[in-house]
């Protein structure tokens, strides 16, 4: 007997593309955020974030791009270059920020 994995995402199609390497769409867990990358010239040019599920079309979470850069900016005074660096508290390094907010 096969037990079904957890579905971790909106359907079990979303959770299969997101563990293939040949697919190329992306969840982002810091920023709770679907994407696919847009190629050009072998090379990442551009992200298209998705607003719903490709296989089941449900509707997707919200991104936190915007409220993850307001609150490091507002609350712990990093400027843009920091945060690309990654000078950030260890909570924004992962989902751990947004569930501790209840976002």
């Amino acid at each position: 007997m096969m037990m079904n994995k957890k579905i971790k995402h909106c359907c079990e199609m979303m959770n299969i593309n997101l563990e293939d390497e040949r697919v190329q769409i992306f969840y982002s867990e810091t920023m709770r955020r679907y994407y696919i990358n847009v190629i050009d010239q072998n090379k990442v040019s551009a992200t298209q974030a998705l607003f719903y599920c490709p296989w089941c079309s449900m509707k997707l979470p919200k991104s936190l791009n915007k409220k993850y850069y307001e609150i490091l900016e507002n609350e712990y005074y990093l400027d843009v270059d920091d945060i690309y660096k990654g000078v950030v508290p260890e909570e924004f390094k992962s989902d751990e920020w947004w569930k501790k907010r209840g976002l």
